[in-house]
């Protein structure tokens, strides 16, 4: 996670230098760097003011669902360690940002696109570890069933040998 927050510092900053080229929505690079700045305080903060913060947005987007609403639950809901966490909610609400009315580029929805990314991206690699996971746990059932064959064997070679021993000293 501390990636993501990484890239969102590293977002606000790229909107904050393309603000003066992006004529029309100037508005909107100044929402987005303000809540890139939410989240970042959000995300240090204790659980019981992210309760607050994700309680508010919620409320927020309940009575109005606009992007700014949208985006803002959103990063609510992806806040680290967060246990209302929920990808699938963050995918649905941020593929609801549209775009600006007259055609123009709009950093709230290219700020969306790039929360879609990284979230599709985490879930790639969350479904690569647990295959992987899988593949491991498979690995460790047949490296048992491997062991307790050849404990089986050397068992039954002890036996042998004590067969044989008693046999020997048994004329």
């Amino acid at each position: 996670m501390k990636s993501l927050n990484v890239l969102l510092s590293g977002m606000a900053i790229a909107l904050l230098a393309g603000c003066a080229g992006t004529l029309g929505v100037p508005g909107e690079a100044r929402e987005v760097v303000a809540m890139l700045a939410a989240h970042e305080h959000m995300a240090a903060a204790k659980p019981e003011e992210q309760r607050r913060e994700f309680n508010a947005a919620q409320a927020a987007f309940e009575r109005e669902a606009t992007d700014v609403t949208r985006l803002n639950l959103a990063l609510t809901l992806l806040l680290p360690r967060a246990p209302w966490r929920d990808d699938a909610r963050v995918q649905s609400l941020l593929s609801g940002v549209g775009t600006a009315g007259d055609g123009q580029a709009s950093p709230r929805r290219d700020f969306a696109q790039l929360l879609l990314r990284l979230v599709a991206e985490r879930q790639r690699a969350h479904r690569d570890e647990l295959r992987k996971a899988e593949s491991l746990g498979q690995q460790l059932r047949e490296e048992r069933r491997r062991s307790e064959e050849m404990q089986q064997k050397i068992e039954s070679l002890r036996s042998i040998d004590r067969d044989l021993r008693k046999s020997r000293r048994t004329p």
